[in-house]
């Protein structure tokens, strides 16, 4: 087991914070492929191993490309492929994130599973933040009542998933449940009413559900509350 890094720079901490915001609100991540796979480079703190980048924009991972790889292309990647297959795969091969690098000499590095831990923190804080803001959610349902899928975390439960933005559940329905029928619920009947029943029949949440992926999955009474502490921070804002 590799110990966490320690960003000793206080820059790093700014870029990797801005990276993870930004990568969560478009998505998707930016890498260049070149002749030898994923653009990467020795860890600057790490013997013997290695740094796959990763960038937040298109235009810093442009700026980069003929710098980090041969015969480069730069690409774009779905945030839930890079959770759930790109960071597995750096964690199996020991290699660590180089995050938004544009070749400057203090380029921030992160651990492959604490940046899923990271990106995990900052999808969950959005959903809420995005609910509130809006002031309701949205959930898959059809005249049996609300769409239901399995967890990934605790076998033979099921979830409710539930999204912030209507055209997320589009997505979702389109692809999974076409016959299915998106509805919107305000955000006060979602904490008293919604989060109440699922709790007496023993289902979790799963907020900005994604199909085949191991989602984020909480206690109705855990997005119960995350929810309501930020409607009381916001009215006295």
């Amino acid at each position: 087991m590799t110990m966490p890094l320690r960003q000793a720079d206080p820059r790093h901490a700014a870029v990797l914070a801005d990276f993870v915001r930004k990568v969560v609100a478009n998505r998707f991540v930016w890498v260049v492929a070149g002749s030898e796979g994923l653009a990467r480079r020795p860890s600057p703190t790490r013997r013997a191993c290695e740094t796959t980048l990763l960038w937040a924009e298109q235009s810093d991972a442009e700026r980069a490309a003929a710098e980090v790889a041969s015969e480069p292309r730069v690409k774009s990647i779905p945030l839930a492929d890079v959770m759930h297959e790109v960071l597995p795969k750096l964690v199996h091969l020991n290699r660590t994130v180089g995050a938004n690098w544009v070749t400057a000499p203090f380029e921030p590095e992160i651990d492959a599973d604490e940046l899923a831990d990271r990106l995990r923190q900052e999808i969950l804080a959005s959903f809420v933040r995005q609910a509130v803001a809006h002031g309701g959610v949205y959930i898959l349902e059809d005249d049996q009542g609300p769409t239901f899928a399995a967890s990934t975390e605790v076998p033979n439960t099921l979830i409710l998933p539930v999204w912030n933005a209507r055209a997320e559940a589009e997505i979702v329905k389109n692809g999974f449940w076409q016959s299915m029928d998106i509805s919107h619920i305000p955000l006060t009947t979602f904490i008293e009413r919604t989060t109440v029943w699922l709790g007496e029949i023993g289902r979790s949440v799963a907020p900005s559900y994604t199909p085949r992926v191991a989602n984020i999955e909480l206690a109705p009474g855990d997005i119960s509350e995350r929810l309501q502490k930020l409607q009381r921070l916001a009215a006295h804002v």
